[in-house]
């Protein structure tokens, strides 16, 4: 019998608006619901977390992980005589947070999972008292630690100060930042090579941004990571998400190809799809059309050109090896 390991499930808590899950997952996967949002539930977490893992390690699946690409096929070691008498107490100390668990953003994405998950359904809590509990608890491995913020956009986080002071405070200095870049922030700039910021510019000219963002930001965005780049060491990553009659063109990709070459600095550029037709299984049967591999190889080609590096999501690599709509 097979059996699976995924890491993700092992170290990580996402907290989002109404659920802690143990992976990247907004829509689907393993988690528990949040029933007090002032306090953490050791126990149901690590007895859950456990559950899940130990589903996997006998070759179960569980719904939940299903059409996942984390897991993977491993070996289960075997005990010796002595070893299998005793049961030994296993702990996962968490080494990377998603901090998730806010909606509020200024602008309005075609593709928000955030607005489309939740509308306006979400319970707005105060996350820092959680990750001190955490702490307090012994549940964090402090040394490996690296903290992604999500959203919502940061710019928007009221408590964004305070849980990095925490984090700064317990020596964490790993970071990823996904932001729309719309609204400077100085407080990036202290963040190290260690750390990066991943902009989802998903365009190259003013008109298709206000497509797809909703708000006249494109020039000050623009300025915003001008400014990051010169007065910071953090990574700088450009995003792009094609979108389906909205900038799946190739004098659109050039566009913004032209600006990454100039912006990115110590990061790459990376290509996905839209959201509603992927991690948000809206349309279950999409396709993807056949000319988002051109514009993905385009784009790989470009970057290799100009020496820069280019990623798509594991996911999204899968969707463009299955059949095309032409």
């Amino acid at each position: 019998m097979p059996s699976y390991y995924c890491k993700m499930l092992q170290t990580t808590l996402h907290f989002l608006p109404n659920a802690v899950k143990f992976c990247c997952s907004c829509a689907e996967g393993p988690g528990v619901k949040i029933k007090d949002y002032n306090n953490i539930n050791k126990k149901e977490i690590e007895q859950t977390r456990l559950k899940f893992i130990n589903a996997l390690r006998n070759g179960e699946i569980p719904k939940e992980c299903k059409g996942c690409f984390e897991y993977k096929q491993t070996e289960i070691p075997k005990k010796g005589f002595f070893e299998s008498l005793f049961k030994k107490e296993e702990k996962f100390p968490v080494n990377y947070i998603i901090v998730d668990h806010y909606k509020q953003c200024d602008c309005s994405c075609v593709y928000c999972s955030q607005k489309i998950l939740y509308g306006d359904n979400v319970t707005q809590y105060a996350l820092l008292p959680l990750i001190k509990q955490l702490y307090a608890n012994n549940m964090i491995d402090s040394y490996n630690l690296k903290v992604e913020f999500q959203g919502g956009n940061i710019s928007c986080l009221n408590e964004f100060d305070s849980l990095l002071e925490e984090f700064k405070k317990n020596k964490c200095r790993n970071y990823a930042v996904l932001s729309n870049g719309i609204k400077y922030m100085p407080q990036l700039e202290n963040m190290d090579s260690n750390s990066f910021i991943c902009i989802s510019l998903d365009c190259g000219t003013r008109e298709t941004f206000n497509k797809i963002k909703n708000v006249d930001g494109f020039d000050s965005t623009i300025e915003n990571i001008k400014r990051l780049r010169e007065n910071s060491n953090i990574c700088i990553a450009l995003k792009y998400i094609v979108i389906n009659g909205i900038n799946d063109n190739m004098d659109e990709v050039n566009a913004f190809l032209n600006i990454a070459k100039d912006l990115v600095k110590n990061g790459s550029v990376i290509f996905d799809i839209d959201y509603r037709d992927t991690i948000l299984n809206i349309n279950p049967d999409f396709k993807v059309p056949s000319h988002y591999n051109e514009i993905f190889k385009y784009a790989e080609e470009y970057c290799k050109q100009n020496n820069i590096p280019f990623t798509a999501p594991v996911f999204t690599k899968n969707i463009l090896e299955q059949p095309v709509n032409k």
